[in-house]
C-alpha cells in the first residue's frame, strides 16, 4: 500500500526516504536553471491515502522529495499544476523562476501559464506591500540593506542580513517584525539597531587590530586601512 512518511503538507519539509519507493515514482518533468548551470528532474507519486508528492533529481542525483499536498481536485493534472506551483513559488526567493525543457505530462503552454499566474499574483502583492511601509523598511534601506517586497503577502519582505553572509533577513510589516534563521536572530527596529551596533563593534576592533599590525610591521597604513580610518573617524 502507498502511504506517506508523514501527514504534513508543504515544501521544504522532510516527507521521508525515497530509497525503498524511488520506483512508484512517475516521471513528469526536465527543467533547467541557466544561471546556475543545474537540471531537475521531476517525479510525482500518488498515494493510496489521498496525497501526491513531487521528487526531483538535481544533476542526476539522489531522489528527493521536494513537496506533498493531499488531493485537492478530481482531475490528476490540476493536483499536479497545483504541486508544480507551490514548489515554484517556495524556491523563488533562492532559485528564481525555472526554464521548461519537457514533459509527458504537462505542455510547455500550460507550465508558462504556472509561470505567469505566480508573476500576477506577486506583482499584486509587491504593490500591496509597497502601499504599506514601516519605520523598520525606512531603517533597511537607510542601512543599505535592500529591503523589497518578497511578494509572498502584502506585509511580507526581505533584505540583506547584516551579517554579510549570502542569505536574507525575512520581515513582517504587519507586525513589523524581522528574523534570521541562518543568524538566529529575530526582533523589532530597537533589537536590529543593537545588532548593527554589534556588528560594527566587532568589525571595528578587526580593522583596529590590523591598523596596528601594519603599523608595527610595515610603519604606515595601507590604502584601504587609511581610507576606512577616515570615513570611520
Amino acid at each position: 500500500m502507498k502511504t506517506v512518511f508523514t501527514k504534513k503538507e508543504g515544501v521544504w519539509m522532510n516527507f521521508g526516504d525515497t530509497k525503498n519507493i524511488a520506483h512508484e515514482f512517475i516521471y513528469l518533468m526536465d527543467n533547467s536553471d541557466l544561471d546556475w548551470g543545474t537540471e531537475f528532474k521531476y517525479f510525482y507519486r500518488i498515494t493510496d491515502d489521498n496525497y501526491i508528492q513531487l521528487a526531483h533529481r538535481l544533476n542526476g542525483g539522489e531522489l528527493k522529495i521536494s513537496a506533498q499536498f493531499r488531493l485537492r481536485f478530481k482531475n490528476l493534472k490540476e493536483n499536479i499544476i497545483f504541486i508544480v506551483k507551490e514548489n515554484i513559488e517556495a524556491h523563488l526567493p533562492y532559485e528564481g523562476f525555472p526554464v521548461f525543457e519537457k514533459s509527458t505530462v504537462i505542455t510547455e503552454k500550460e507550465f508558462n501559464s504556472i509561470i505567469q499566474t505566480i508573476r500576477d499574483e506577486r506583482n499584486l502583492m509587491i504593490e500591496q506591500a509597497i502601499a504599506f511601509q514601516t519605520p523598520l523598511i525606512d531603517y533597511l534601506r537607510e542601512k543599505n540593506l535592500n529591503p523589497r517586497p518578497s511578494g509572498n503577502n502584502p506585509y511580507s519582505w526581505v533584505a540583506k542580513c547584516p551579517c554579510g553572509g549570502n542569505h536574507f533577513l525575512m520581515i513582517v510589516t504587519k507586525t513589523d517584525n524581522w528574523g534570521c534563521g541562518y543568524c538566529r536572530r529575530v526582533g523589532k527596529l530597537p533589537e536590529l539597531q543593537a545588532w548593527l551596533k554589534e556588528i560594527k563593534i566587532k568589525e571595528d576592533q578587526k580593522r583596529l587590530s590590523k591598523m596596528l599590525r601594519e603599523l608595527k610591521e610595515n610603519g604606515g597604513l595601507s590604502k584601504e586601512t587609511t581610507k576606512w580610518w577616515l570615513k570611520r573617524y
